[in-house]
């Protein structure tokens, strides 16, 4: 089963109650002979009633199935598959979290 991922522009500050975030980074990663999509970004929590801070994460919507297939409302569509396997997202989350400084990964 694939889906789509609309490419969200990058380095565009999102503000939300708690602080805001931005997304900064769009990079394939090669897995097993496939292609993960994953974006990096950073969230800010510096107006939370219960204190500041932050933290860096990367977001991965799947296996590249169709890269820039479509478009919507001007922005690139990528065609992909989730991610569901366990022991495969433990090894993607150990890819990244040893090529980049983040905090968390989340599989979308």
């Amino acid at each position: 089963m694939t889906r789509d991922y609309v490419h969200i522009p990058l380095h565009r500050e999102v503000e939300s109650i708690a602080g805001s975030y931005v997304l900064v980074r769009e990079e394939r990663l090669a897995v097993g002979g496939r292609e993960v999509l994953f974006i990096l970004g950073y969230g800010v929590f510096d107006s939370a009633c219960c204190g500041v801070g932050g933290c860096a994460y990367a977001l991965v919507p799947g296996f590249v199935v169709g890269w820039h297939a479509d478009a919507r409302d001007g922005l690139p569509v990528t065609r992909v598959e989730p991610i569901e396997g366990e022991s495969v997202r433990r090894r993607i989350e150990a890819e990244l979290r040893k090529r980049e400084m983040i905090s968390q990964v989340r599989f979308l």
